[in-house]
């Protein structure tokens, strides 16, 4: 099959370009693309072409000139797709990372090996890291990536990743029935937690309130509509007047003083969801933390076996930082295979004989300050590689704290007080496809109320700077 059109490009100055792309190629044999007649990118076997029907915007879209991929490229990534040759007529919907798995490969790496092939480094993502996104008139989607949409609108699909991401939220960080959970930030992903959340309480059977946190009408107005019990306005309620409220609150604000607020109103745990590249509370790579679905929580003899829910495994070598007490380095010896050092020494190890053959990650590291912490989330500016597993965890020895400097005060509190930071990234589309289905008045909520915006493939600057302004919700670009 041969494609040739044109697209807009985005590029590292926050501005698109027309380019004329073709994609050239087969399911069975693999594909070349060539950008304005210029070889760009070679797929092997394992992609199917679609033609995007619309392709919402999301703040990753916005931002993604910040992310350490090449540009310009084809950006956008939640799509609504229909097939071409032997899949005319069907619609379908795309989950986002080009992996191994997803392509059908069967010859799989480690991460794959371990159920985490998301995670894979090999991996490409849809929109955002080399493969031409939605907001091209075709996409080559991995053929397990492309999902046949049945049992939901056409409208409510093309939310169906962040809906999807939203789901893994609530995924990584369930409520308990009694809990009272609250979603600051209420706007493009935030309405989409409360949604799901709603989703999850009726499915499951479970008894626990939902409180939606903001400081525009608007907000309020749609929080009540996505499935919020109560509305917190700050307008009116100070942020003093709810500390310690929450058993857990999900920070969707992408901001600093949304993180500092999410650490003194929450009882239990601060679910990290979206971020801003900066320095908060004295953590740094807190966007990589999210990237790589990592946890921080408090050194305790529960917190050494932390796994997520649904992984069937035990952790088995873990990495001290040489600031770690003594009586912590001593305990985890009688437990685990533990190594100890500076980041670099870590990364030696990784490389070493120890772990040929298997993850080169530790399955939990444990720090004793905000730089190890930092370090042990990104050790090395030449790489993307975390310490530790993805979804594994990061233990806080709070022993010391008295000697953290003073922006890092109020995350030292936290910890202290036995307090969890857990973050989560990409979801299940196939689950998130049945709970819609199973509640079909979330369905018509996603419907009516969460698609502020919509405009054609040849007004894409435009949709795109409507995006950008904090009065939309989410804004959709429609192909004829």
């Amino acid at each position: 099959m041969n494609l040739k059109f044109r697209a807009k490009d985005y590029t590292s100055d926050d501005s698109f370009e027309s380019a004329e792309y073709e994609y050239f190629g087969n399911e069975t044999e693999g594909w070349e693309i060539k950008r304005n007649g210029q070889p760009y990118l070679h797929l092997g076997p394992g992609y199917i072409p679609l033609k995007t029907i619309s392709c919402g915007v999301c703040s990753t879209d916005i931002d993604r000139r910040f992310l350490p991929f090449p540009l310009p490229q084809i950006i956008g990534h939640e799509v609504l797709a229909e097939g071409l040759g032997d899949n005319q007529g069907k619609q379908f919907v795309v989950e986002i990372n080009d992996t191994y798995e997803a392509r059908g490969d069967k010859d799989l790496d480690l991460f794959c090996k371990e159920g985490i092939p998301t995670h894979s480094p090999e991996r490409r993502v849809l929109g955002i890291d080399r493969l031409p996104g939605g907001f091209g008139p075709y996409i080559l989607a991995p053929v397990h990536a492309a999902i046949s949409l049945e049992g939901v609108s056409p409208k409510a699909a093309v939310l169906m990743e962040p809906f999807a991401a939203a789901l893994q939220a609530i995924l990584a960080s369930p409520p308990k029935s009694g809990d009272h959970v609250a979603v600051l930030g209420p706007r493009r992903l935030g309405s989409l937690i409360l949604a799901a959340l709603a989703s999850y309480r009726k499915s499951n059977h479970l008894n626990f309130r939902i409180t939606a946190i903001t400081r525009h009408d608007h907000l309020v107005t749609l929080s009540k509509a996505m499935g919020a019990d109560e509305v917190i306005d700050l307008r009116k309620t100070d942020i003093s007047e709810i500390k310690n409220q929450f058993d857990i609150v999900y920070d969707t604000t992408s901001t600093t003083s949304g993180f500092e607020s999410a650490l003194e109103i929450a009882k239990r745990e601060v679910h990290l969801k979206t971020t801003n590249g900066q320095v908060m509370a004295g953590i740094a790579h807190l966007t990589e933390l999210v990237v790589d679905e990592l946890s921080i929580l408090p050194y305790s003899e529960e917190n050494v076996s932390f796994h997520w829910q649904k992984e069937n495994r035990k952790n088995q070598n873990i990495f001290v930082f040489g600031g770690v007490s003594k009586p912590i380095k001593e305990n985890l010896k009688k437990q685990f295979t533990v190594f100890e050092g500076s980041s670099s020494e870590a990364e030696s190890i990784l490389n070493s004989d120890s772990f040929s053959n298997r993850l080169p990650r530790f399955d939990l590291v444990v720090v004793s300050n905000p730089e190890e912490l930092s370090l042990a989330i990104r050790p090395n500016p030449k790489h993307e590689n975390s310490l530790v597993r993805p979804r594994g965890a990061i233990l806080v020895d709070t022993t010391s704290v008295d000697k953290w400097s003073d922006d890092s005060r109020l995350v030292a509190k936290f910890f202290v007080n036995q307090k969890e930071i857990h973050s989560s990234r990409c979801g299940d589309f196939h689950m998130a496809i049945s709970l819609l289905r199973d509640n079909p008045e979330i369905t018509h909520a996603l419907e009516t109320n969460l698609i502020s915006h919509r405009f054609s493939s040849d007004q894409l600057e435009e949709a795109y700077a409507t995006a950008k302004d904090p009065s939309s919700v989410k804004v959709v670009v429609d192909f004829k």
